[in-house]
């Protein structure tokens, strides 16, 4: 599966928070907010498809036209990560970040940018952020537990996060109960 199709969840986050983190200035007529709108599904939709190069323009063009928007921002971050560009993803996380502050998904891509990049105490601090301002954010539990599972090597950290992301999110991810698991197998060997 396309790497794109993970960010369905975000993506939808990020339509619904840069719809609402600042509306297009009270100069705007109501034609023009309505374009905004539509030429923001478009982005959005050729995402979905997985038409990454399609929606690149579209959100640049958002971001030059409404740089107070958020969610534009956002999914250009995730446009610029998916096709490998990781610094100038980060700057688009920062941009959405400025432009709403309380805007979790970017924290949390941060972090997993930070990560890819071998950054790990920079994703570390992005998702404590991100469980700072949200201790129930499910996503940044999980991501946390990849972080101290495969990189940082302290299993108890994440078991800790792991099971805590379980709770949050219904106990269904079998994936995930297979990782604690496997985890506390190797905590008991090691005693």
């Amino acid at each position: 599966m396309p790497m794109w199709k993970r960010w369905n969840r975000v993506l939808l986050c990020a339509l619904l928070a840069g719809c609402a983190t600042q509306p297009p200035s009270d100069r705007s007529s109501p034609e023009e907010r309505g374009d905004l709108e539509v030429k923001y599904h478009y982005a959005l939709e050729a995402m979905r498809q997985g038409d990454l190069a399609g929606a690149e323009p579209q959100l640049q063009a958002l971001t030059r036209e409404q740089p107070r928007l958020a969610g534009p921002w956002l999914n250009l971050c995730i446009v610029y990560s998916e096709t490998g560009r990781l610094e100038k993803a980060l700057e688009a996380c920062r941009q959405a970040l400025r432009q709403n502050g309380a805007m979790n998904q970017a924290r949390n891509l941060m972090g997993i940018l930070y990560r890819r990049m071998g950054r790990f105490q920079e994703a570390r601090e992005s998702y404590r952020m991100a469980l700072q301002q949200d201790p129930e954010y499910a996503d940044a539990h999980y991501n946390l537990g990849i972080l101290f599972d495969l990189y940082l090597q302290d299993n108890r950290l994440a078991i800790q996060h792991y099971e805590r992301y379980l709770e949050l999110t219904g106990n269904s991810d079998k994936r995930v109960k297979r990782w604690i698991s496997q985890l506390n197998k190797e905590l008991n060997k090691s005693r």
